[in-house]
């Protein structure tokens, strides 16, 4: 009886295998079983579309204009070195656009940027808190931002997500024992890249596990 018992466990082993080769492609299965593989992409760009990442920010966040500036460049920069998108608004327009009339700017919905700036597709990133947090003594303490992404058209129309919801939740942390020791111009630079790497992964295949140095 244990030798049945023995041959069955093993033909189950082996369908459950089988079965999930199927449901998985090379990657996952890598990751399954090796502890590699990779995320897909939540929503792809059309390769042909000038894209505009237009970034806003609620009144409590201390995203500063440069801040703002290097998250839209990180973000362009590495979309396309991705090959997610092959045109995109430089940051220094929107800047521009900012500067030359403030308070037209803030009266503008993402439609009215997108037509001025000529962008088929934006990629719009909502900064609810962006927070560097110092003690009474000016000991920095830590870092947190919490942003969040949708996708929607020179019309204003939603493209990404599909489920309702307000968009993406995007969270970015530097914890205490990392921030202690740095500037707060240091852990502000380390949130926006954070921030641009987690928002940038939306958009392609990304490896996850473990990976080989030559990779």
């Amino acid at each position: 009886m244990r030798i049945k018992a023995f041959y069955l466990k093993a033909t189950l082993l082996a369908t459950l295998m089988i079965t999930t080769a199927f449901c998985l492609g090379g990657c996952e299965l890598a990751y399954l079983f090796a502890g590699n593989g990779s995320h897909a992409a939540l929503y792809k760009l059309p390769v042909k579309n000038r894209v505009l990442v237009l970034i806003d920010t609620s009144a409590n966040s201390q995203l500063s204009i440069h801040a703002m500036a290097t998250l839209m460049t990180l973000v362009n920069q590495t979309l396309y070195s991705h090959k997610c998108a092959n045109q995109f608004v430089p940051a220094f327009r929107i800047v521009a656009l900012q500067r030359q009339n403030p308070e037209k700017y803030h009266s503008m919905g993402i439609a009215d940027i997108a037509h001025a700036v000529h962008a088929n597709d934006v990629i719009y990133i909502y900064v609810k808190r962006f927070d560097i947090t110092l003690e009474s003594a000016g000991q920095l303490t830590k870092g947190s931002a919490d942003a969040m992404v949708k996708v929607v058209d020179e019309n204003g129309n939603r493209l990404w997500p599909k489920d309702g919801s307000p968009g993406a939740s995007i969270i970015a942390r530097i914890p205490t024992s990392t921030a202690v020791s740095q500037s707060p111009q240091a852990v502000e630079n380390g949130l926006v890249v954070i921030l641009a790497r987690r928002i940038s992964r939306i958009f392609y295949r990304y490896a996850v596990g473990f990976q080989p140095k030559s990779e």
